[in-house]
């Protein structure tokens, strides 16, 4: 009998956790995790790219308000100056995933255009990337202080008259 009673003690102090008799160890892992603990969300940046057109806006709405207008009307003047022929007439839309690298430099990552647009217009994907690549250099994106790059859509209609 006071051999079963000393194997149920053993046992149970077997399968009790450590944890219980350790304070030291239970703090310090409370600690690593608040430490790790900070969520950052990789997905939004603190401050958007900036042209040197945009670099008088305070607010971060106006600043990214500017960026996406400047990148629409730099990229518009580079198609425009391009002489695109189409086959058919188009009504659809394509779209341009950019990256602007932690330098500030953009690039096309991929273009999702639909059939239409690349049998009628086989040159808009040249066209694009070569529009790209003339942007001027900008600002890069900022993430709790350090130049990030940051990736976007643009959508482009493409309707023939």
């Amino acid at each position: 009998m006071l051999r079963q009673a000393v194997s149920f003690i053993f046992l149970i102090l077997f399968f009790t956790s450590c944890d219980f008799f350790s304070s030291t160890s239970t703090t310090s892992n409370n600690k690593n995790l608040q430490l790790t603990g900070t969520v950052i969300d990789f997905t939004k940046v603190d401050i958007y790219p900036i042209f040197s057109d945009c670099e008088n806006y305070a607010e971060e709405g106006n600043q990214k308000e500017c960026f996406e207008q400047t990148l629409i009307q730099k990229l518009s003047e580079q198609f425009n100056k391009n002489d695109l022929k189409v086959k058919k007439a188009v009504n659809d839309s394509t779209a341009i995933d950019l990256l602007i690298d932690n330098t500030g430099k953009a690039s096309v990552v991929k273009i999702n255009s639909p059939e239409s647009i690349i049998t009628n217009f086989p040159q808009l994907d040249s066209v694009v990337r070569k529009s790209v690549t003339l942007l001027p250099t900008m600002k890069p994106a900022v993430k709790r202080g350090i130049f990030v790059k940051s990736q976007y859509r643009l959508v482009v209609f493409v309707k023939t008259i």
